[in-house]
């Protein structure tokens, strides 16, 4: 359990004890720009407000209840108003809120209006900036902002609505919000006097894998047709002469990743995007109740993975039961972040394969004299056999339980895979889940399988 990093709701408010929201930025797409600060409220929080910005694989290490609160032009999951109450009806409840957003709340964000309905109910707030997306872009397309001898000032304005688009005398203009209407910017900027010679960038999902730079002169962009998909900025200025479309970013390969990234791909070569293999519903409730209610039974769990650890958990308190009703359980994890999620919850693993193959998992259980044993086994809805049959060796008995579905994630964008250089299959059960979404690998992209059993997969669904 983390510190709390907020001071307690003053008392000069009604006797009902309110809760504590935070209104955070979670930077401009990479999940890594996500800050500290941000990151321990996040781990704190009873509930989860989030945009559709913020990636919902950003939000995966936090157990707090998630809710989507998608905004996009002409296409709102939530009216502002409607969030406004939202935040408000959980904090009046008690609970600790963070209302997340991309980028930073206080630049185009409306978080201002936001801490103006928490002052009207009397509820304490915290303001956690982030990242936001012209800084993101800049760095991520080592386009400059501002540069000593070409551009000494920069504003940031927002590209809409179009009567109210203005041009300030700066070096340097950042435009957000203009997929829909970038040829009106440009035509405002051209008819305020600034030369057609000058530079002009925009930049497509800026920091996420599938970022796209487009750079022409002011006259020559207005005369494109092409097409500005949102998240878009639009970048004015001399200092776009700067930009190379070979830069750091895209130099790194782009590997579509279905599980834990093996050691070799290191941050410094490597952008590593997440594939949703997985969703959690469709628990088999009185499997549930059962298994916990007659966890005596039990002398031994195995966990695959971390979210049969995390949802066997959730079901376990939500039964009322704790830790304490485990002590006489050995507790087994077939991989590292299956341990790492069993930390969380203040319990070391008596035995853990470090790797993301079944193969070994008997000769382990041998090893650390496991035989005998019934062996309770959370996981997805559909057992994986190959690992049902390795517990089963030494003359063990295995119960699987379903605490959670194997399937797509809501609200998770379809990768493009035209920006990936590699996808790699952590198991035979993730290609087929990718196969279910996408009909092929386009050519070009490697595969690489965690293993044998992985690798048969691949051929089955793929050829090759």
């Amino acid at each position: 359990m983390t510190d709390s990093i907020h001071t307690e709701p003053s008392s000069s408010h009604n006797s009902a004890k309110k809760g504590y929201v935070y209104i955070a930025g979670a930077g401009p797409g990479d999940p890594e720009l996500l800050t500290l600060k941000a990151d321990r409220a996040l781990r704190e929080a009873d509930v989860i407000l989030f945009d559709d910005l913020v990636l919902p694989q950003m939000l995966e290490p936090y157990r707090a209840e998630k809710i989507y609160t998608g905004k996009r032009k002409d296409a709102h999951h939530f009216a502002q108003d409607e969030i406004n109450q939202e935040i408000v009806r959980h904090a009046l409840m008690g609970k600790t809120v963070v209302r997340l957003k991309g980028g930073d709340p206080f630049i185009f964000g409306r978080g201002g209006e936001e801490i103006e309905t928490l002052r009207q109910h009397g509820i304490e707030y915290e303001i956690i900036p982030g990242i936001t997306a012209a800084h993101g872009a800049s760095a991520y397309s080592e386009i400059p902002l501002t540069m000593r001898k070409v551009s000494s000032s920069v504003a940031f304005c927002t590209g809409h609505p179009v009567n109210s688009i203005q041009v300030p005398d700066t070096d340097t203009i950042v435009y957000y919000m203009v997929a829909s209407n970038v040829h009106d910017v440009l035509d405002k900027v051209a008819a305020s006097g600034r030369s057609g010679e000058t530079m002009v960038a925009v930049v497509q999902n800026a920091t996420r894998y599938n970022q796209r730079i487009f750079t022409s002169t002011l006259d020559e962009f207005r005369k494109r047709e092409k097409a500005v998909y949102s998240p878009a900025l639009l970048i004015i200025g001399q200092n776009i002469s700067q930009y190379i479309e070979e830069n750091w970013f895209s130099r790194k390969k782009k590997v579509l990743m279905t599980g834990e990234a093996p050691k070799k791909y290191t941050p410094a070569d490597y952008i590593t995007v997440p594939f949703p293999c997985h969703q959690v519903a469709g628990a088999d409730l009185g499997a549930v109740r059962s298994c916990i209610e007659g966890i005596d039974e039990f002398s031994m769990l195995f966990f695959q993975n971390r979210f049969a650890v995390r949802y066997f958990f959730k079901y376990l308190f939500e039964h009322g039961r704790d830790v304490r009703h485990l002590a006489h359980l050995t507790i087994c994890t077939s991989n590292r972040l299956a341990a790492t999620e069993l930390h969380e919850y203040g319990i070391i693993p008596d035995c853990c394969l470090d790797r993301e193959s079944t193969d070994g998992i008997a000769a382990m259980l041998q090893k650390e004299g496991l035989t005998g044993q019934h062996i309770l086994l959370p996981g997805a809805e559909h057992v994986d056999e190959l690992v049902a049959g390795q517990l089963c060796e030494g003359g063990n008995k295995v119960t699987p339980l379903a605490v959670y579905v194997h399937g797509a994630q809501d609200h998770v964008e379809k990768i493009d895979l035209e920006f990936i250089d590699e996808i790699y299959f952590a198991s035979a059960d993730c290609v087929k889940k990718f196969r279910g979404m996408y009909e092929t690998v386009p050519p070009g992209i490697v595969i690489t399988p965690a293993d044998e059993r992985t690798a048969e997969e691949v051929r089955r669904q793929f050829g090759g």
